[in-house]
């Protein structure tokens, strides 16, 4: 079988096909905010407007906590902004306490980079050359990625393609999924699934039965979980670690980060054993050739690390559940998401004009949300994008509802939209 990908520039024909569409939302004057003063979820813009943001995915309100405020401060004081040299030459304290908590967090042996996106470019090329000892492959991989992975997955195709054919398909869809590992494993290869276990515009993945796929079909399972970071689990280990079979785990490889719940900056993977965490920074090119890492963010994050392995992290849990189930009690089926365990909600509209009226009139009752259109999402299946924290309080919520309420009697927009027949 032939494993290169024939030469397309899909990224011309994505840019010039979304062009208009997220031209609109700036010209709308719904994206490019400036931001000059914040207070908890209240920020200011330089116009004078004061809004309620449920923009940012900082699920637990932890980066503005004074305690991680004060370590980044303390680690930049004691060590400079950053320390440029590779890691593979000098490693600071920080780093590694910050590389043990992680260890202890998601429950295997982990490995910190600028940010998940460097992971993935750094650490998928390793898992498919198969010198990764504890994930073999057989002739070589193929990659089956989820068509809504995030787009720091999604933009490596080309590369993942020098290692073994790459099929995309619906994650949510176990036939599909299965399908595509049956395919992988008549051609001789290992089936290396690529996928969010929370969906950054959808809602959860079926976690568990992917990776029961990948035991029976002898791969692995590439887990995502940005958005189910340390608001799942005891320590916060996330949404994967949760939902995963524990004699399962061994074919799970996780990505967490540390720049949403976590309330600091960076991502990490996490792998079986340890001596897969030294090849990955013996040979991860974003380990061993990147960066060098903001001092700030690792003391932040050793400070977050020990509120994560406190009882304190429960009740930060407990907190923003309860402001999830305020707010799908408030606006019910209307949200995509409803009583699913994400921190993420969306207001179904359809028709990206429709979608774009109705985050105006929500700015003008003083909420900033995210209005996506295509790519992210399909054309004619806008959403606005609602990220609910465990900081926002009930005046916020009810303020929000009562928003989307009135902008949908006041602008003639059909609630739910496209997505109602789903």
């Amino acid at each position: 079988m032939n494993t290169f990908q024939p030469t397309v520039n899909w990224v011309k024909n994505r840019v010039r096909q979304s062009r208009d569409d997220q031209q609109q939302l700036f010209d709308a004057g719904l994206n490019g905010l400036k931001l000059v003063k914040r207070e908890g979820k209240e920020i200011e813009l330089d116009s004078g407007e004061r809004l309620t943001e449920f923009l940012s995915c900082s699920y637990l309100g932890l980066e503005c906590d004074p305690r991680l405020i004060h370590g980044a401060v303390s680690a930049a004081e004691a060590f400079g902004v950053q320390f440029a040299a590779a890691r593979t030459r000098v490693l600071l304290p920080p780093m590694r306490e910050l590389d043990e908590q992680l260890s202890r967090i998601f429950q295997g042996h982990t490995v910190t980079f600028n940010s998940v996106g460097s992971a993935h470019l750094g650490c998928l090329p390793l898992l498919g050359s198969g010198e990764m000892p504890s994930y073999p492959l057989r002739r070589g991989p193929c990659w089956i990625v989820d068509r809504a992975a995030h787009a720091s997955m999604q933009v490596l195709q080309g590369i993942l393609w020098q290692f073994g054919p790459v099929k995309r398909c619906d994650c949510s869809d176990l036939e599909q999924v299965e399908d595509a590992c049956l395919a992988a494993v008549a051609a001789g290869n290992s089936p290396i699934i690529l996928t969010d276990s929370i969906g950054s515009m959808r809602g959860l993945y079926p976690v568990n039965r992917l990776l029961q796929l990948a035991e029976r079909f002898d791969g692995y399972l590439y887990a995502d979980d940005a958005h189910g970071t340390s608001i799942h689990g005891a320590a916060g280990g996330g949404y994967a670690l949760a939902a995963a079979e524990e004699r399962l785990r061994g074919r799970l490889i996780l990505l967490s980060s540390l720049s949403k719940a976590f309330g600091a900056t960076g991502g990490a993977i996490t792998v079986r054993t340890a001596a897969d965490a030294e090849l990955i920074r013996s040979h991860a090119s974003t380990y061993t050739f990147g960066g060098p890492l903001s001092m700030a963010g690792v003391g932040a994050a050793v400070v977050s690390g020990n509120i994560h392995l406190s009882p304190e992290l429960g009740q930060l849990q407990a907190a923003l559940w309860r402001n999830i189930a305020v707010i799908d009690g408030l606006l019910g089926p209307v949200l995509g998401n409803h009583q699913v365990e994400s921190p993420i909600r969306f207001v179904r509209v359809g028709a990206e004009r429709d979608a774009i009226c109705l985050a105006q009139h929500l700015r003008r009752r003083g909420m900033a949300v995210t209005t996506a259109l295509f790519p992210v999402v399909a054309k004619g299946e806008a959403i606005l994008r609602l990220a609910v924290s465990a900081s926002h309080s009930q005046r916020q919520l009810e303020s929000l509802a009562s928003a989307v309420r009135s902008g949908f009697d006041e602008l003639g927009i059909r609630q739910g939209g496209w997505a109602n027949e789903q």
